[in-house]
């Protein structure tokens, strides 16, 4: 079983590597377990017999570990809130989302520090109280990783130190007291 390792940087540079041991492959894994220290300052080293690159944990916008296997183990419960990295052909399907009861669905385009740009469905259970609502929507920016399902199978984890700004569609309705209302134009 091959795992694939995508580390895309804030220079909005992709870098891939590849792992086909198993035994390796679950010390990666082993270490998701503590994916909320991934972008805490330790840089993180990639390396082989070939080569080993460090990456300074502050340049990195984004994580991915492509593979068939199951990962929800390893991370922590993602809460009120899955996102999924939508492909292209999902990125171009007509989006119906909002509430339906006390479900919710949105899509969420997150912008990184140079350029780089995800493009998540988000799905959920709506909070009862409107402050736990607004503060899920404001505490993306605090939070020390956000993971999330790849299209293709497999786990990716984001920097949301490297977050520049995220876009919810539909709109969200419970807005804070204090935000600017306008339309985009």
């Amino acid at each position: 079983m091959t795992m694939n390792i995508t580390v895309i940087t804030t220079a909005n540079r992709a870098r891939r590597f590849v792992q086909v041991d198993e035994a390796l492959q679950q010390t990666i894994l082993d270490s998701l377990r503590r994916s909320s220290q991934l972008f805490t300052g330790k840089p993180l080293i990639v390396g082989s017999p070939a080569l080993t690159e460090v990456f300074a944990a502050s340049a990195i916008a984004c994580v991915e570990i492509e593979t068939i296997r199951d990962l929800g183990d390893y991370l922590p419960s993602p809460l009120n809130l899955t996102l999924t990295a939508l492909t292209p052909e999902q990125r171009a399907e007509p989006f119906v989302g909002g509430l339906d009861g006390d479900h919710f669905r949105a899509r969420i385009e997150f912008f990184f520090t140079g350029g780089h740009v995800l493009f998540m469905s988000a799905e959920g259970v709506r909070k009862p109280a409107l402050a736990e609502r607004l503060m899920n929507l404001t505490s993306l920016f605090e939070r020390p990783a956000i993971h999330y399902r790849l299209a293709q199978g497999g786990v990716g984890l984001m920097n949301p130190h490297a977050m520049t700004r995220f876009v919810v569609s539909p709109g969200i309705p419970d807005l804070p007291s204090d935000a600017w209302l306008a339309d985009a134009s």
